[in-house]
């Protein structure tokens, strides 16, 4: 999934005074329409107000639903003037980025759209050909058996170390990286995506019980999904433009657009430069769940069924943590004894449908009896063909004609 773009857009040469490695754009940014800011301002002798260099301040260009930030870099060392546009945008085309597209072609297009709208003037001095993508995020999650598992997995996975990259918890105790932040080649992290969703919805229905109809508009995307991010752990990678082109890649946003439509699979292929030292480094360790209510509401999320009347049975959930109290306490060979076979075998075949335990793991369960062990590898495998509802349907960009976008 294509979560994050950031890009830079030159200004066409004949508007650049260049001296040396140093560069200047040869305008005035305030015959664009943009807004002007400076760091000095005084006064002659005779009462003039005078200002320093003008620049341009990051602003955002709004959307629909979110804001994409730009910026307008008029002096530059080593590159010409250029715009700097870095927005998500599923967040620009679909109010939120729980799930979602791949193309980047479709992303470009809403921010260049965004873009073109707001400053035309300055469009026409812009060298679109040769857009330079400067990092871009690419994100897949695994579903948990619930969501009480979440915070015990970026635990463990804050104590895992690959080469140079050690991982550690930033921010909050929901979120994992490795390595640094402001690393110019690749940065992995992993986190919790319903508290994220939760918190942002909670931020947006106070904004929209004030009478805020972007925020109103928000609150609607974001109820939708929010039960689809339950029990969800992000594992994300900004690939940055110094590994594209320190490995091959094109930096070149319409070649990589190019080599995308060449390999749709672009983006999990850089997921998998990332991810894959973290995952492999984990083979063979195991978690421990010590809290049976954790087993119980795992089991209960897996194992229901709807009456005639419309309710949710959780009987067969029961009857199957039942069935694990006795077997961690008793063991496999001594409970196979008290059961007819068909009705042991239903329960252990209940207990593997759950998705937490695999035959081996029944087996030897009496031998951790303060809980069960899941391996983690097993725990936290990647269904690339289950990242999307059912019933996703891919947005369309309003400037689809204007950037040759092809549906």
């Amino acid at each position: 999934m294509l979560d994050h773009i950031r890009i830079a857009i030159h200004v066409l040469p004949t508007f650049v005074k260049s001296l040396a490695n140093h560069h200047y754009f040869n305008g005035d940014i305030r015959d664009y329409g943009l807004p002007a800011a400076t760091r000095f301002v005084g006064k002659t002798e005779d009462g003039q107000t005078t200002t320093g260099d003008l620049y341009h301040p990051y602003e955002s260009i709004p959307s629909s639903y979110t804001d994409m930030a730009m910026k307008f870099y008029a002096n530059t060392m080593n590159a010409l003037p250029y715009v700097e546009l870095k927005a998500s945008p599923l967040k620009l085309l679909q109010g939120h980025n729980v799930y979602g597209f791949e193309s980047i072609h479709l992303g470009l297009t809403e921010m260049l759209g965004m873009l073109t709208d707001s400053y035309p003037e300055l469009c026409a001095i812009l060298d679109f050909s040769n857009i330079e993508l400067l990092h871009l995020d690419t994100t897949y999650f695994v579903r948990l058996p619930h969501q009480n598992m979440v915070q015990p997995v970026l635990d463990y996975l804050s104590k895992v170390s690959v080469g140079h990259r050690k991982a550690k918890l930033v921010k909050y105790d929901n979120y994992v990286t490795w390595g640094s932040e402001n690393g110019r080649y690749i940065r992995p992290k992993a986190y919790g995506k319903y508290k994220e969703v939760l918190g942002q919805l909670n931020t947006l229905q106070k904004q929209a019980d004030k009478g805020c109809m972007r925020s109103k508009s928000l609150v609607v995307a974001m109820h939708d999904v929010l039960k689809f991010a339950n029990a969800h752990v992000r594992f994300e990678s900004r690939i940055c433009k110094t590994y594209l082109a320190k490995n091959g890649y094109p930096t070149n946003i319409w070649k990589l657009i190019d080599l995308q439509r060449e390999q749709p699979d672009l983006l999990a292929k850089l997921w998998h430069v990332s991810f894959d030292p973290i995952l492999d480094t984990l083979k063979g360790g195991s978690m421990s769940f010590s809290d049976d209510g954790q087993v119980l509401e795992s089991l209960r999320s897996k194992l229901f069924t709807i009456t005639k009347s419309g309710k949710t049975s959780y009987t067969k959930a029961d009857n199957a943590f039942k069935f694990y109290c006795l077997l961690r306490q008793v063991g496999w060979q001594q409970i196979k004894l008290l059961y007819r076979e068909s009705t042991f075998y239903d329960n252990v075949n209940a207990l593997l449908n759950s998705g937490l335990f695999n035959k081996s793991e029944l087996q030897n369960l009496s031998d951790n009896p303060n809980g069960t062990v899941i391996p983690f590898v097993r725990l936290v495998e990647i269904k690339f063909d289950e990242q999307l509802p059912p019933d996703y349907q891919i947005p369309v960009s309003k400037y689809a004609d204007k950037f040759g976008l092809v549906a």
